[in-house]
């Protein structure tokens, strides 16, 4: 299993690095710090689910073996408690590709973006 710790630093750098921005479309609030989107209870379940549909579509590979626990006072009502599959450097390279795809030109990506792209991939 990665160490969640690790993973959750390296997908900050990740956003980080890249240029990503989460923006909120509430007014005045702007983007959130990428430290916040990566927290367990937050954005990363979705973002690592996402990535791991991408992984499987792209390599015809097994999944990533993600742990999510209910959660009714998390943001997407999950939260992650494990990732056991794959190495980390995999998660990485596919949450990656997802953000580029989600991301405009800039590199903002918007609730909206994330809701419309995780539709398409779900069905």
């Amino acid at each position: 299993m990665s160490d969640l710790d690790d993973l959750v630093r390296c997908c900050t750098a990740l956003i980080e690095t890249q240029g990503y921005r989460f923006e909120t479309g509430i007014p005045g609030v702007g983007a959130l710090p990428a430290w916040r989107v990566t927290q367990t209870n937050v954005f990363l379940p979705v973002l690592l689910r996402l990535a791991e549909e991408f992984w499987r579509s792209e390599t015809k590979g097994a999944g990533f073996g993600l742990r999510l626990e209910p959660d009714t006072l998390s943001v997407t009502g999950y939260t992650l408690t494990g990732l056991y599959h794959v190495p980390l450097s995999i998660a990485l390279l596919a949450l990656n590709a997802v953000l580029r795809a989600v991301a405009d030109p800039e590199g903002c990506i918007s609730i909206e973006a994330l809701t419309a792209y995780t539709h398409t991939v779900t069905g």
